[in-house]
């Protein structure tokens, strides 16, 4: 970890401080039963957190966290509504998440108070006296938590690593924004019931919450069950051909090492690691004796093994977050002079994922032993793609391969183990 995150943190940590004790002094905080029971439901909303995005890294977790934050800085409007997101952070990441990285303890609490404070000192200045203003002003006092919480959290990603800055905003904002799709509109509402029916509305409000949660989560878990049994299938289908046994695998990581080197950002190429896994998914409905068939393929077969694109598309998108990558897969087969199948794309028609999946595909099955020819060597291979090149595959994406394999165009280096 950089020395500039820990100057970070812990100038967030001295700043909080200052606005908490400041808070307490301006207007002094009872922490009575009121407080409790934002507090216990602020522990409880952290706690019932689910992770979204499964499918490929980075992985979000969405909790109800930021909506109790919210609610209690329109409610609490003092030093104690700062107390309850930081305690209840303290509490989830001791108990829950029994994370020992101290830093990360105290940019996390720092940054959700403060985030806290911005909203809180938000609401104060422009709440009114009309009940509708005042539902909209809460969409407000939302949306400052959130950007607050997102400048923060970006500015650590960028001093914590290797990361440009707008990666890290685009990092730091996909979480807060899927929060955003459901819980800004029920901060609206729960602020309506507290004007209506007093405190007695927190509760009734952590119930709606916990119920759209567990929605969300047995959805999220339904969606990775599907993916689970796409990756079970790829598996099968090699276990059913000796000659593709791990093909699926470092076809991916060397799909992985392209993406990278032609300067995709890193969840683009994560994506195309996992479609690049699942490309040949559906291979599992083309019958054994095509597929291990020793002979040169009939015109007839060689239709039926075109289609495996297709079927492969159609099993892909059966899953919610695969929609895309079901597209790269259909086209990993079209040739960069038209003449591949099964659309007759051509050229920058062709997805670029679409266009790195065929590079790795190749080269994989080249170096692979086959039913009807014995591998061929890692230099015979890559010659094979450099003449593919302008035909077959793209110009651009074989220089990157070519890079990652430790080679150029003359033909000059040193292959380098993939997979």
């Amino acid at each position: 970890m950089r020395k500039v995150f820990l100057y970070y943190s812990l100038s967030l940590f001295v700043l909080y401080i200052f606005v908490l004790i400041s808070l307490f002094e301006n207007q002094p905080t009872q922490l009575n039963w009121t407080f409790l029971l934002f507090l216990t439901f602020g522990i409880v909303s952290e706690a019932i957190g689910f992770w979204v995005n499964n499918i490929v890294k980075p992985q979000v977790r969405i909790t109800g966290g930021m909506l109790m934050n919210v609610l209690a800085s329109i409610v609490l409007q003092n030093a104690a509504a700062i107390l309850v997101g930081s305690l209840s952070l303290i509490f989830t990441g001791l108990f829950l998440v029994k994370s020992k990285r101290l830093t990360s303890y105290i940019f996390n609490i720092s940054q959700i108070g403060l985030s806290t404070f911005l909203a809180l000192i938000t609401y104060r200045t422009l709440r009114t006296e009309n009940l509708v203003t005042n539902m909209w002003l809460v969409l407000l006092v939302g949306i400052v938590y959130m950007f607050s919480n997102a400048m923060l959290s970006a500015f650590a990603i960028y001093l914590g690593g290797n990361v440009g800055m707008l990666a890290s905003l685009k990092l730091a904002t996909r979480s807060p924004l899927l929060s955003a799709s459901f819980m800004l509109p029920l901060a609206s509402v729960s602020y309506l019931l507290y004007e209506l029916v007093g405190i007695s509305a927190v509760p009734l409000v952590f119930a709606i919450l916990t119920a759209i949660q567990v929605g969300n989560m047995f959805r999220n878990e339904y969606e990775q069950s599907k993916l689970d049994k796409l990756r079970l299938m790829v598996k099968s289908l090699e276990l059913r051909d000796f000659y593709t046994h791990g093909h699926s695998g470092r076809a991916a990581e060397l799909a992985y090492s392209v993406a990278k080197t032609l300067g995709l950002s890193e969840r683009m190429c994560e994506r195309i690691k996992m479609a690049c896994m699942l490309h040949d998914v559906g291979k599992i409905g083309i019958p054994d004796y095509i597929l291990g068939k020793p002979e040169k393929l009939s015109d007839a077969e060689f239709e039926i093994i075109k289609t495996h694109p297709i079927k492969s598309e159609e099993l892909l998108k059966s899953v919610k977050g695969l929609r895309e990558e079901a597209r790269w897969v259909r086209h990993h087969h079209e040739h960069w002079d038209g003449l591949g199948y099964p659309d007759r794309l051509s050229g920058e028609q062709i997805p670029l994922p679409s266009r790195i999946i065929a590079v790795a595909d190749i080269y994989e099955a080249l170096t692979s032993d086959r039913p009807y020819r014995k591998a061929y060597t890692k230099e015979q291979a890559i010659e094979m793609i450099k003449q593919m090149s302008g035909n077959v595959l793209d110009p651009k994406v074989v220089e990157a391969f070519l890079k990652v394999m430790g080679v150029n165009h003359s033909g000059n280096g040193t292959a380098k183990e993939q997979g």
